[in-house]
């Protein structure tokens, strides 16, 4: 037929586009793949975050005793005693059983409470002598976590002698750095332990980089939580 002429798709730019297309159908599960991992890369930094000194929580104003407590004193004289922040981000989830009440009389490293998880068990002792006036008893916030640490306390006290019973405390940049002390502890705690358990000289406990994980105690066992009392929690100054 004069004057027509035939063009073949697969001749002209056609066959540009159909490559084109093949090439993004290739693409977009490479950049789901791609996306899911960086978000799991998240994931595990920011767990790895919860056990670096930089993002514990370390109010000014607050004393760390060494058995993992802290004390805030207030304006009125009494004081809120509480779990730190290390404590609570290696255990994970837990439940706190109170043993005293107000009005009882409680003396500087007598247990006030117990840690709990299904199961296990963990002393808090007292940083404190003195008369208590409340009982955190719900304490919702201490055990789900809360951007307060002062709003997670276990009891508020009436102190006997806080000055005197609080000179080995830590404050400020000295509690930081005693933390850091405590990670890195912990770290070969955990190495020692677990290897024990397994019956070899050493096990890779940690994430890459010698991170910890989050919340590692979680899942070890009663064995492991009476170690890490008496390593972490039975400590006086």
């Amino acid at each position: 037929m004069e004057g027509f002429t035939y063009s073949n798709l697969f001749d002209t730019k056609g066959i540009e586009y159909i490559v084109v297309i093949i090439f993004l159908l290739l693409l977009i599960p490479f950049w789901v793949i791609v996306n899911r991992k960086s978000e799991v890369v998240q994931h595990i930094q920011q767990g790895i975050r919860v056990l670096t000194t930089n993002f514990l929580r370390i109010p000014k104003g607050l004393f760390f005793s060494p058995n993992h407590t802290w004390m805030y004193l207030e304006k009125s004289g009494q004081a809120k005693i509480g779990l730190d922040d290390f404590l609570q981000n290696v255990l994970g989830e837990i439940s706190i059983l109170h043993l005293k009440s107000t009005g009882d009389t409680v003396k500087k490293g007598e247990v006030l409470a117990i840690i709990e998880q299904g199961g296990k068990q963990l002393r808090v002792h007292s940083p404190l002598s003195g008369e208590i006036v409340a009982a955190n008893v719900p304490l919702e916030d201490a055990v789900s976590g809360t951007n307060e640490l002062e709003a997670g306390w276990l009891y508020s006290i009436v102190p006997a002698s806080w000055q005197k019973e609080t000179s080995g405390f830590l404050l400020g940049a000295e509690a930081a750095n005693w933390f850091t002390d405590e990670i890195t502890r912990l770290k070969d705690f955990l190495n020692i332990n677990l290897a024990r358990q397994a019956g070899v000289s050493t096990v890779l406990a940690f994430q890459e980089g010698g991170e910890l994980e989050p919340n590692p105690l979680e899942k070890m066992d009663a064995g492991i939580w009476d170690e890490f009392q008496n390593e972490f929690m039975e400590e006086q100054r």
